[in-house]
């Protein structure tokens, strides 16, 4: 019950809230999004003893805030385990008609493996090296799960959520063809608007465009000012595939925040330092999904459709990269 058309990447402003980038097939996705996973993994970096772990509960309030905010791009997976809550405050809002689905871009992830901070026994990754796994089958029904949690029909944006685990070649790209080649079949079927991947490199994409059919209409890693994973952004530009950035702000454990290059260009153009970084994404045709508890701060992620920043600034802005990661021990390059 889509449409599949071809057609050039653009951009559309229309209000504030959701100016938009345009995919592959002619979907508009919001350039600015609400990153929807809650809980600490950044006990590496800061050294803190705190839990270590996904918390939806954290959830509630944050997404009701960025409805309120004025957000209409949401970024879930079925990893986080906060479908049901984002689904229940949409809910609410179709219920006053406040809000219609059609308002709203929702995107979730599956093929996620086994993790320490995941409920992993309850279905919420995939064991996917595990040849007792059907990964083709698996990735449908965990699609299912996922829209049965929201209370939704469909999803506008579903991706891969990783390249998939270890060391063997051989036996990734054939996970990652199976699970794509079941994405292909939702997407032909029109039960997701678009597919993408999350968190593949150059070689990635190479050998899944080598196997399957589709291109990737999406490949959502992680990019900051600290992290600019150039090779990748430039091979995606190059091939037509919307680059999403993950932790722009570094998750609060880099200090992108209190850079003072990005410090200077804030007072320069009467903005946020947040504001700097998630146009200086903006102009480079990055959608951006960054995540704060304060309604305030979440008001000033949206309004960055007022300044341009110069050609001169913005060559200074990957000059701070440092491959400095807020998830180190972690690395997708490290995945065969």
């Amino acid at each position: 019950f889509f449409e599949l058309e071809q057609s050039q990447v653009a951009f559309h402003t229309m209000a504030a809230a959701s100016t938009t980038i345009e995919l592959s097939n002619g979907v508009d996705i919001p350039a600015v999004g609400f990153g929807c996973a809650f809980g600490n993994w950044t006990n590496a970096l800061t050294g803190s003893t705190a839990f270590e772990g996904l918390c939806p509960e954290e959830a509630w309030a944050p997404i009701t805030k960025a409805v309120q905010a004025g957000y209409k791009h949401f970024d879930g997976a079925l990893l986080y385990g906060t479908s049901r809550i984002l689904g229940t405050v949409l809910g609410m809002k179709y219920a006053d008609e406040s809000l219609r689905r059609s308002d709203v871009f929702i995107t979730s992830k599956v093929f996620h493996m086994p993790a320490g901070i995941a409920l992993n026994t309850q279905g919420l990754t995939m064991d996917m090296t595990n040849p007792a796994v059907n990964v083709t089958e698996r990735t449908v029904f965990d699609y299912e799960k996922v829209l049965s949690d929201l209370g939704h029909g469909y999803c506008d944006l579903l991706l891969m959520h990783w390249p998939g685990v270890g060391g063997d070649a051989v036996l990734n790209r054939s996970l990652r063809k199976q699970c794509w080649t079941a994405m292909e079949g939702l997407y032909k079927a029109g039960r997701v608007r678009a597919i993408g991947v999350s968190n593949f490199r150059k070689h990635h994409l190479e050998q899944l465009m080598a196997d399957t059919t589709i291109v990737p209409m999406v490949n959502q890693i992680e990019v900051s000012p600290y992290i600019t994973n150039a090779e990748t952004v430039d091979y995606c530009n190059e091939k037509g595939i919307v680059v999403e950035a993950w932790a722009p702000f570094g998750s609060g454990a880099t200090g992108v925040l209190k850079e003072p290059v990005l410090q200077e260009l804030a007072t320069k153009y009467s903005k946020g330092v947040g504001q700097v970084v998630l146009r200086w994404l903006f102009q480079q045709g990055i959608v951006s999904l960054p995540k704060s508890s304060s309604l305030e701060r979440m008001k000033d992620n949206l309004n960055i459709f007022d300044f341009t920043i110069s050609d001169e600034d913005m060559a200074r802005i990957p000059a701070l990269n440092k491959n400095a990661s807020s998830l180190p021990h972690v690395n997708p390059s490290d995945i065969a």
